[in-house]
């Protein structure tokens, strides 16, 4: 019985755990862009360089300044890790392995090791309320290392059809970036599958993605916090389509109509900016975007 508990400490003593990454390397767009990194202290991002008309990784973290510095992880980088973010301490280990999958324009790479694996063909086995994002093997080469498609448990199809419904009655010009993936959604045998509501149809670049609530410069439970004062939440998101959004009087009107759907935390309501064009030091927002959420 000794010896069969020695082999079995020894066996647990020789499995290896992957190294902790301390840097990434942050892309937009598929440019390098900056560093991220980690130390004892928080988490730091920095820039390539001082050029102010660079990519933008996050609307509240401008090029004109070069060097970022907090404690926690910064919001437009925990939005892909969702609650798990603040849970662990391989933070930059799960973003690294999340490249090409996340929504949005940022990928990472891990400069000691500069490997992009491909993302799945097909969906994993998914389960009510989770979602997966899968590349499209009849996109052009250019494409594949991104997915481009998203999937939904099929649960999610009735909450999908009232989205539908809902942009038909506030938007039915289809002036309006939000809820546009919804008529392109597919009901299949096991998933609902949709194109990823960042890519347009016939550009190859991605767009920038950032959840209101990294906006707000607060974590999912201080946004959940927020939405349980109905009054003050819809003022808070009326306030950031007047600040971001061209066409913030349609915008208002769509997102009353979706207020009930966010503050239940069915709905992830995000800015969606286009990257940066060569006549202007700041991303062209595009408007709101509403994803069910995992």
């Amino acid at each position: 019985m000794a010896h069969f508990e020695y082999r079995t400490a020894t066996l647990q003593n020789t499995v290896t755990t992957p190294q902790q990454i301390q840097t990434l390397q942050v892309f937009n767009g598929g440019k390098p862009c900056g560093w991220l990194g980690q130390t004892a202290a928080g988490f730091w991002f920095h820039y390539a360089s001082n050029n102010q008309n660079q990519h933008w990784v996050s609307l509240l973290m401008p090029p004109r300044i070069n060097f970022y510095q907090q404690a926690d992880l910064f919001p437009v980088f925990a939005q892909h890790l969702g609650g798990r973010a603040g849970l662990d301490a391989d933070v930059l280990n799960q973003l690294h392995q999340l490249n090409g999958q996340q929504l949005g324009s940022l990928s990472f790479a891990n400069p000691d090791n500069p490997v992009v694996t491909p993302p799945l063909r097909t969906p994993p086995q998914l389960v009510a309320g989770q979602r997966a994002l899968i590349a499209n093997p009849n996109t052009s080469t250019v494409r594949r290392p991104f997915a481009d498609t998203m999937v939904h448990h099929p649960s999610c199809w009735p909450l999908i059809q009232t989205l539908q419904q809902l942009k038909k009655q506030a938007d039915p010009n289809n002036r309006l970036h939000g809820l546009r993936w919804a008529y392109q959604a597919q009901l299949l045998d096991q998933w609902v599958e949709h194109p990823r509501p960042d890519l347009a149809p016939y550009q190859q670049h991605l767009y920038g993605f950032e959840a209101v609530h990294a906006v707000l410069k607060q974590n999912p439970q201080q946004f959940k916090i927020l939405t349980e004062n109905s009054n003050r939440f819809a003022q808070v998101l009326h306030e950031v389509a007047r600040t971001y959004c061209k066409n913030f009087s349609a915008e208002i009107e769509l997102l009353q109509k979706l207020l009930p759907l966010i503050s239940r935390g069915q709905l992830q309501a995000s800015l969606v900016y286009q990257q940066q064009a060569a006549h202007t030091s700041r991303p062209i927002v595009l408007g709101l975007e509403y994803l069910p959420l995992y």
